[in-house]
């Protein structure tokens, strides 16, 4: 009898520090602005799943590289912290990864990032034992032959495999990175992202060429737009939730992934997974931080409210 996977989600990619900063306006050239606040905290794809899939109530698992410095040991308090299962977090001699975030008072981001030992993740290096223990393996903008490895194991152990190729990996087009989209189960990525990758604008079309490479599952997010999903048991647009005041977008689709793949892991219907996902990411750009996202609990509240407000409005009652 096969062993029950005990990890919902195991996320492999980049840890890195955030370094946040609320600025007036983006500075033109030679010109200075106000920093209103500032703040610092893990952040980097990998990291901000790992961390959303806990606080919704899941098990998760890091596979990624730190430095030995002071952005090293804060990211691993703050995995330690929130119970993340670190054994297959590697550490180097040189600098951790950092990113640098200014948001103005719109919503709008600014980003410079640094990779440091982040990219140096070896194919060698992917912990065997933390992908046999996971039935999600979300890779996230990492170097194609460690995410090759990554998923090769990921299929040994049959476990799912999601992938977010990100905005500079998908710059490398379809041609290029097939060797690897034919062993991913899903791919989620954003409109720029996936016109990156097939050279095609529209989400319907794009997402068909990317699955006809191999993956089941294609989601296209269009932030304020909704999303795109294609695959056999939900194929279509879905309208995003509305919010009152955008505050961060900053892990936004890291957000979306977590929610959407700890509903999978659970055994929930693509449709529900979907939704949960975009209510989760939604509640997120309301917060300050990359991976400041809502309780479950929060987000079937705000599900239900939704539901109520639908409903209303089909039967046009006014409060």
């Amino acid at each position: 009898m096969e062993e029950a996977k005990g990890i919902d989600v195991t996320s492999v990619g980049h840890a890195l520090m955030d370094l946040r900063f609320i600025v007036d306006h983006f500075a033109n050239p030679d010109e200075e602005a106000d920093i209103l606040s500032q703040s610092t905290g893990p952040g980097g794809s990998a990291i901000n799943v790992a961390l959303n899939v806990k606080k919704l109530g899941g098990n998760s698992a890091i596979i990624a590289k730190v430095g030995l410095d002071t952005f090293g040991r804060s990211i691993v308090d703050d995995l330690m912290r929130t119970k993340v299962d670190i054994s297959g977090l590697k550490v180097c001699f040189g600098e951790s990864g950092f990113s640098i975030v200014t948001i103005d008072r719109r919503g709008n981001i600014s980003l410079y990032g640094y990779k440091g030992c982040a990219e140096n993740l070896m194919p060698n290096e992917i912990s065997e034992d933390i992908i046999s223990r996971s039935k999600y393996i979300h890779i996230a903008s990492l170097r194609p032959d460690t995410s090759i490895r990554a998923a090769i194991l990921a299929k040994e152990y049959n476990s799912f495999v999601s992938w977010d190729p990100g905005r500079r990996l998908s710059l490398k087009g379809l041609n290029s990175l097939k060797g690897l989209i034919k062993l991913v189960d899903i791919v989620l990525l954003n409109q720029h992202e996936c016109k990156n990758l097939t050279g095609i604008d529209d989400p319907a079309k794009c997402s068909m060429t990317i699955r006809g490479v191999g993956p089941d599952i294609v989601v296209v997010k269009m932030g304020p737009r909704g999303l795109y999903s294609n695959s056999d048991e939900f194929e279509g647009y879905m309208p995003t939730f509305r919010v009152k005041e955008v505050k961060d977008s900053t892990g936004s689709g890291d957000a979306f992934a977590s929610a959407f793949l700890l509903s999978l892991s659970r055994g929930e219907k693509m449709k529900f997974a979907l939704q949960y996902a975009q209510a989760v990411a939604a509640l997120k750009v309301t917060r300050l931080g990359a991976n400041a996202i809502p309780t479950n609990e929060e987000v079937m509240s705000f599900l239900e409210e939704n539901k109520l407000e639908e409903n209303k409005k089909e039967h046009g009652i006014k409060d």
